[in-house]
This record gives structure tokens, sequence and C-alpha cells, in this order.
């Protein structure tokens, strides 16, 4: 937040224009539509068995969408579709596939939901484009400066500072279910940790079949605008009406952000997803508000599996039909896949976080390397005279788990009945792992047009 303290004065900048319409226009009704372009945020209801095209998919609706100052599509709302085309990768995916052991190579489904069940249980036909597919989303929250312990902290208090923060994170999204995705997503019934176990067990086997999991997150693109009508509006706030210092608004990406395809001072651009109310429920920013700003930071991976880094601020707001005007605000909270180990510090910096067992795959690969090399079975002589021979094993689990490591189940069986093949397979295995672990370049930082997120706005007082 060291950022954002400069500025707090700026609320003072934008009160000519937070105040959607004149209060001469609040009594006329206006139209309810969510134009062409508005995602949809849905997840799967059931894990589907990738068969053919065609095939019958449904999805609830895991955040609402709002239409200037109110749901018109709340959370909870069904929509229906079916598989619209079924991809078996690019030629270099599936070798890839095929040199890891793996004859069944990762397909990938494009869907469409072509209807919106509605609350009194009517079908609205509806027109969409299909992105994503996350299977785990989570909301990662911004640590607070505070909450930081010093560098020379010891074991205890870094470990106590960590508690206190997963704690505070677990109370920041409690209060946020009503509307967060996440909530949303848990509710849907996501599998559980033996669950993704036995998939994962599965998805090593040399032929499997694919799935699609159940809870995975899509986006559904509306291709044209949805009409749900003529309102009264809600009443307007005063002209001079600014959002609260410090308050949280929701919105999401309206472009791709990349540590390696968005360098320093690039502009970018968000859209609010959530209008603002004042204290007295009056309507400050309606939905359709955009954010802009620009990256403030932005290193690409590294070598050594050293992560992408990427820092973004917003440094104008833009209420529809009106100028842009200054206002200040950082990342506070973005959703990602779990498995991305997305991070985000005190002043909404994002990297990944390497995983503490990333080592673990090395090791075993050498260690089981080595024992394919070294157990091998020969006798060797007598050395104390007693008659009997010293025999090592003969390697036959080592150079099963190195196989494992070479060429998944596959390789495992076949180290194990063929020594040459199980030596050769373990010093494959061994080198993809380190290289993939410790040598090869980290992961980048990359946020998808359409990712929610949260902006934390400065603090200070409010405007007179």
């Amino acid at each position: 937040m060291h950022a954002l303290h400069r500025f707090g004065t700026t609320f003072a900048m934008i009160a000519c224009v937070c105040g959607p319409r004149a209060a001469s226009a609040q009594s006329e009704p206006v139209a309810l539509v969510v134009d062409a372009g508005r995602p949809i945020r849905v997840a799967l209801d059931a894990r589907i068995r990738l068969q053919r095209v065609g095939q019958p998919v449904t999805a609830t609706v895991v955040e609402p969408v709002y239409a200037l100052d109110r749901v018109v599509i709340p959370a909870g709302a069904r929509v229906r579709g079916h598989v619209e085309r079924i991809d078996s990768g690019s030629t270099f995916v599936r070798a890839r596939a095929y040199a890891g052991g793996n004859f069944s190579p990762p397909k990938h489904a494009t869907l469409i939901f072509d209807a919106l069940v509605l609350d009194d249980g009517r079908e609205q036909p509806i027109d969409t484009v299909v992105k994503g597919g996350i299977p785990r989303v989570t909301r990662r929250v911004a640590r607070g400066a505070a909450d930081e312990p010093p560098p020379d902290a010891s074991l205890t208090v870094r470990a106590h500072s960590e508690i206190k923060q997963k704690a505070a994170d677990e109370i920041t999204l409690a209060k946020q279910k009503a509307h967060d995705a996440l909530a949303s997503v848990r509710a849907l019934g996501q599998p559980g940790q033996w669950q993704r176990l036995r998939d994962a067990a599965v998805q090593q086997l040399p032929y499997h079949p694919q799935y699609l999991t159940q809870g995975t997150v899509y986006d559904a693109e509306l291709s044209a605008p949805l009409s749900f009508g003529r309102v009264e509006p809600a009443a307007a706030a005063p002209a001079g009406t600014a959002p609260a210092p410090d308050r949280i608004l929701t919105a999401r990406l309206a472009m791709t952000l990349d540590s390696a395809k968005t360098p320093k001072g690039t502009p970018f651009e968000a859209v609010l997803t959530e209008p603002v109310f004042s204290a007295a429920h009056e309507l400050v920013l309606p939905e359709g508000t955009k954010l802009t700003g620009e990256v403030t930071f932005a290193k690409p991976a590294r070598r050594f599996h050293r992560n992408g880094q990427l820092r973004f601020l917003f440094e104008r707001i833009q209420v529809p039909g009106h100028a842009a005007a200054p206002l200040l605000g950082q990342l506070h909270a973005i959703d990602a896949d779990a498995d991305a180990r997305v991070a985000v510090d005190e002043e909404g910096g994002t990297t990944i976080e390497n995983s503490k067992t990333r080592f673990i795959a090395p090791a075993l690969a050498l260690l089981a390397l080595h024992g394919s090399i070294d157990r091998d079975g020969d006798r060797h002589p007598d050395p104390d005279g007693d008659g009997t021979y010293k025999t090592n094993g003969n390697g036959v689990g080592a150079r099963g788990v190195g196989g494992f490591f070479g060429m998944s189940a596959l390789g495992a069986v076949t180290g194990m009945v063929a020594r040459p093949f199980g030596i050769a397979l373990s010093a494959y295995g061994a080198a993809r792992t380190v290289y993939t672990n410790i040598l090869a370049k980290g992961n980048e930082v990359t946020f998808e047009a359409d990712t929610p997120i949260q902006v934390r706005l400065a603090p200070g007082a409010p405007p007179q």
C-alpha cells in the first residue's frame, strides 16, 4: 500500500464524475442490457467423460451478472450446452505426450452454451463463445505489509505469521461468500483430495479416458446482447460523491497481461462488474465503469526456475457518458488456478511461488538411477572366508521407480522386465525431472482477459 498512501488525496479529483446521471433523469425508465462480449462465469455441474461431439453439458453461474445497477443473472442460475469440438492437440503436444509414455494425449474440448435457465424455469436462448477451463479456482488475496515477518525472524515467528495470514484470507473469503466465485464453486461439490489422487493415478496409465472435471470454470462470452426489459433506475448519488477511501471494487481484466509479453509502461484496462453504492444506497459507479492504468513492473521468467513478476497500478476511472478522471488503486485479489500458485504482495505485485516439494522428484529419480546401476545382482568374492558370497539386490524396484519417472506406468513395467531398458529409462527420467524442476525456466505470470479481480482504492479522507 506504500504507493497508495502517497496519492490518498486523488479522491478529491474524481468527485466530478461520480454521479452516473443527473437527478432529473432518475425517474426515466432505462433498458437493462448485458452487452455482447460480457462473459458469464460458469462451472460444470458434473464430471464429463469426453466421448463425442454433441455431448450435453450443464453448468451453474458462479458470479452474478449485473446490468447498470442490479443483478440480471444471479449466481446459481443454470446454463445448458454441448461439446462443439474435440481437439487432440498439435503434433508437438502429442509427441511430447508419447515421449512421456502417455498414449492418450490431452484433448481440448470446445464447449457451447446456448440456453440460460431463468428462475421461473423458462429458458432464454443465448449465443456464447466459451473460453478458459480452470479445474480448480482460488482467490489469491494480497498479503498485508503489517503481516510480513522481518527478514531475520525465527522459523517460529514466520510460521506464526503464515498461520495468521491464512486465517485472515479465510475470513476475507467468508465475508465475500455472497458473491464470491470460489464459494460458489465449492458449493458445486468439487472433487476432494482423494478423488484427485485417483484421477492423477489413472492419468499415468498409457491409455486412459479423458474427463472434464466437475467444477471446471469457464467464461461464456456473449456473442449477442441480452435484454432484460426496462426498469426504474436506482437513485443516483449527488454530484461530487466518490467511492469511499480504501474501498474494494470488483472488476475483470479487459486484456491479457503477461510478465514476458507485457513490458513496463503498457497501458491496460479493467471493467467494473458490480456497481458501487454510497452508504445511503445511492448509485455512485454503475456496472461497466472503466478502470485504466499501466504496468509498473514486469520481469520475465528466467532459468533455474526463477519465475516471472508483474505489477500494475490503476490510475484513472471513466463512468459511461463522462470524461475520464484520476483514481488510484492497486490489485487486492485475483482469481487464478490453484495449481498455478499465484501470490499477491502488499503492493499489488504478483509472482508465482515455487513448490517447496519440487526437489523431491529429482532426488528420487537420481536415487532410482543409482540403484538401477549399482544393484546389478552380481556375486562378489567371499570377503570373510566363510564360504558364502555377497550378492547385491537385483535392482528391480529401483528400475521400476526410475522407469516411472521416465515414461510413467509404461516405463515402470518396462524397466522391471528388462534391465537395459530400465537403466536407460531411469537416466532419461532423472535428466527430465532435474531439468524440469531445477534447470528449466520458471513460470510466467499470466492473467487472461476476463480474469476476475478486486481493486483496493487509495486510502485517504473522502472529498468534501
